[in-house]
């Protein structure tokens, strides 16, 4: 029995696919936190902040390209990583929050009641602060998985 090159495991991201995937999180947490701000500003002083139109926009052309990375972790890496048995508490926390973000991101932009929108808006920025907590999470998992693997605790292909 062969045990697993954790550098080599097929649900291993590229640098260049970390690296996007962090990018285009971040900039969707910034954004959103900048909005968060923004708007407690604007209910304060009844005026909105000059920068909060441009958050708002970043905020929302972001959510075609989270939507397909979403998709394209759902085929690739979530798929292969369910087959592996690897890391699975921490991959569904972390994909149920992106999950939810997308769900209640497109339902703000349909609410029809303001109490609707509400408890949109307060799932969002819940999902929206536990996404980095849960991507870190997976992110030492991982790292765990493949110290495990390393000293052949995790078993290879039979």
């Amino acid at each position: 029995m062969t045990r697993p090159d954790p550098a080599t495991r097929p649900t291993r991201l590229s640098p260049a696919g970390q690296a996007a995937i962090s990018l285009l999180l971040l900039l969707s947490l910034v954004s959103g936190v900048m909005i968060w701000r923004g708007k407690s500003i604007q209910a304060q002083e009844l005026a909105s902040p000059d920068w909060l139109h441009g958050a708002v926009v970043l905020h929302g052309a972001l959510n075609p390209f989270l939507c397909v990375l979403f998709g394209y972790l759902l085929c690739q890496h979530i798929r292969v990583g369910w087959q592996m048995r690897a890391n699975l508490v921490s991959g569904f926390l972390m994909e149920a929050a992106f999950a939810g973000l997308i769900l209640t991101g497109a339902g703000l932009y349909y609410a029809g009641s303001a109490e609707w929108r509400e408890r949109l808006e307060w799932a969002h920025r819940i999902m929206g602060i536990l996404l980095p907590l849960a991507l870190a999470s997976h992110w030492i998992a991982g790292l765990l998985w493949a110290k495990k693997a390393v000293q052949g605790g995790v078993p290879g292909p039979t």
